[in-house]
């Protein structure tokens, strides 16, 4: 996977990584219960998977095939928050996310089946946190270190004259509109996309005044 934007200590108990292997990481400088974020390896992706299967019903989970494809073809849009405890550093919660062009419909099939690399609109489709980690802010703050990593990767390719990502997506049963709302997602309605047997609601977060001038 590509290594994340340079992101620095977000507080004094997070740091985003530049990892890229599981062995890189210096385990006896960093204390107990520490929270770090880095990109998603390939050998995350059944712990990965256990996390989704406890998060989703069985009608609304990613497959194992899906998360292995999220991390190969869009690893650039899949982070991993890990905590520090004693010898190893342990996965409790991820974000991923493929990208879609701009004037496509937010559809079933454009909400998971595949990845446009130069996309303007990122579709969130996991935002995760393992069991006996929620309650604890975890996952704002993951979701929060998510949306400032997409300001720096759109900072860097405006730099490099690439394309810039313009807004991120999101659909969300109705129970957790407001966890979105305070991470600074706008309610866009109801959505037309069927996934199991609850509905669900279009939520926005719009990179574009980050782009602007």
């Amino acid at each position: 996977p590509t290594p994340f934007a340079k992101i620095r200590v977000m507080d004094n108990n997070t740091l985003l990584s530049q990892t890229t292997s599981s062995e890189s990481v210096p385990y006896s400088r960093v204390p107990a219960g520490f929270v770090s974020y880095r990109p998603v390896l390939e050998e995350d992706i059944e712990t990965i998977s256990e996390i989704e299967s406890n998060s989703y019903p069985e009608d609304e989970k990613a497959s194992l095939e899906t998360l292995r494809y999220r991390c190969i073809n869009a690893g650039e849009m899949f982070l991993v928050a890990t905590e520090h405890g004693g010898s190893e550093n342990e996965i409790i919660g991820y974000v991923c996310g493929t990208c879609v062009n701009e004037n496509e419909t937010l559809t079933a099939e454009t909400m998971g089946s595949k990845h446009e690399p130069d996309g303007a609109i990122l579709c969130v489709h996991s935002v995760c946190v393992k069991e006996n980690r929620r309650r604890r802010g975890v996952g704002g703050k993951l979701l929060q270190t998510y949306l400032m990593y997409l300001k720096a990767r759109n900072n860097d390719r405006k730099r490099d004259n690439q394309s810039e990502l313009k807004s991120v997506r999101l659909l969300c049963k109705k129970h957790m509109i407001p966890f979105y709302q305070n991470g600074g997602f706008t309610l866009l309605g109801e959505s037309e996309v069927t996934h199991g047997k609850d509905a669900w609601f279009d939520c926005e977060f719009t990179l574009l005044e980050d782009n602007k001038e």
